[in-house]
């Protein structure tokens, strides 16, 4: 079992650095801009890809775009000192090719950046109601990701990207990890991931993510300062097969089990 940073690195109180707190609450400013600016940009690019490239290219290109642009803001974060992110494993797995399924646990809301800014070329499995938010809808759409719901129409949608070598981004507690501040490192696994993993064969590839700050997790205001900097740790696991006459629910709980081990 690896090290947790969470166990090595305390929680304390914030505002010991004047200066740190300056440059986040400057940050989240800057974002207010940057945001809706970057989202005209990709609504731009959508629209001209649409009348050129139709299909998978255009949705490869919609990937690429959101992937450069969650990257950026990835290094804006790390250059204001708010994160710091080792994540050298996961840059020697980001060329995998597909069909793959990626699996991660889900502690804080830039999980999703985190990862897509190194895979890319990757669809992600999302919670259906971010397409009402404006600011997530079209640029969710231009790159393919996939709502879970109605979860027929997820499946089949996922096995025909599976079909065709996509990589899927997958967080099978379906939800940010609850009672983090209680001790809690993991929600039950839903059942989604083995199905699709039972259904085409693909690989798992586990992603573990742990921190040393409780910031963007379940009742975390995003305006609220943590402890600075925060750091997180992406780990990458051997890929996972389900097992010849094993049951999505064995493999479901094997899954699981991986998890609480790595991040226990």
């Amino acid at each position: 079992m690896n090290s947790n940073p969470e166990s090595e690195i305390p929680i304390v109180q914030p505002g010991k650095s004047f200066l740190l707190a300056v440059r986040f609450y400057a940050t989240m400013l800057f974002m207010l801009f940057y945001w809706p600016l970057g989202v005209l940009v990709v609504m731009i690019i959508c629209l001209c890809s649409s009348m050129l490239n139709p299909g998978e290219k255009h949705r490869t290109l919609g990937q690429l775009v959101i992937g450069k642009s969650l990257s950026s803001f990835v290094r804006i974060l790390e250059w204001a000192g708010i994160i710091r992110i080792h994540d050298a494993g996961l840059i020697g797995k980001a060329d995998m090719p597909g069909p793959l399924l990626i699996a991660s646990n889900h502690p804080a809301l830039w999980d999703a950046p985190l990862l897509i800014r190194r895979f890319l070329r990757v669809s992600c499995i999302m919670k259906a109601e971010l397409l009402n938010n404006p600011l997530l809808r079209n640029g969710a759409l231009f790159a393919g990701f996939l709502p879970n719901t109605p979860r027929l129409e997820m499946i089949h949608a996922a096995l025909d990207r599976l079909k065709n070598n996509g990589r899927l981004l997958f967080f099978p507690e379906g939800t940010r990890t609850r009672n983090r501040d209680k001790g809690g490192i993991l929600n039950r696994f839903r059942p989604g991931l083995a199905l699709l993993a039972s259904q085409s064969k693909a690989p798992v590839l586990p992603v573990f993510i742990s921190s040393n700050s409780l910031y963007l997790q379940k009742g975390w205001p995003i305006w609220r300062l943590p402890p600075l900097p925060i750091t997180v740790t992406i780990r990458v696991g051997d890929p996972m097969k389900i097992g010849e006459g094993e049951s999505t629910r064995d493999f479901s709980r094997r899954l699981e089990e991986l998890f609480r081990k790595e991040l226990g």
